[in-house]
């Protein structure tokens, strides 16, 4: 029983020598992280004009923010064409690529007016601007529309390049 009691002891000793040496060269590392987004999105429409209007129509006076634009081309007779420029520009910090375009015309609208649009840019870099064009023509139709307008909605979509 004696030599069972000093082999308890032996061991205990030992394990209390190894836990004290453990202990001593152990060091705890702490981590702090902390990440922010600095870049800035903000990719808008930056100007809407007419660029061409026949003599005795009206383009208005279009009106645009940052996401929306609106116009209202008055068309006085077949042949006659409304062109509105339309500028969008990258002022944030993170380029940006065209994912959509889809403009729809109204299906109950006159198909004496027809819209057409022109190309935009597939890549707006920051401080970049693009620009397109809107085109609203009164069409030469076999008969005198009983309606006489028609409304385009469009949707734009940049994203992150």
């Amino acid at each position: 029983m004696h030599d069972k009691l000093i082999v308890i002891i032996v061991f205990l000793i030992t394990i209390l020598t190894m836990t004290v040496g453990y202990s001593t060269f152990a060091t705890d590392l702490n981590i702090d992280g902390n990440a922010e987004i600095i870049g800035e999105w903000n990719v808008r429409i930056a100007d809407i004009k007419p660029i061409s209007v026949p003599k005795g129509c009206d383009a208005g006076t279009p009106t645009f923010s940052d996401t929306k634009l609106k116009f209202e081309a008055k068309l006085n007779k077949p042949g006659d064409e409304i062109i509105y420029e339309v500028t969008i520009e990258n002022v944030g910090t993170i380029d940006a690529k065209l994912q959509t375009v889809v403009f729809l015309e109204e299906p109950e609208g006159t198909e004496a007016i027809n819209y057409e649009t022109t190309s935009l840019s597939e890549n707006l870099n920051v401080g970049e601007k693009t620009t397109f064009n809107i085109i609203v023509t009164y069409l030469d139709v076999p008969t005198p529309p009983t309606k006489t307008t028609k409304t385009l909605t469009g949707i734009i979509e940049y994203v992150q390049n």
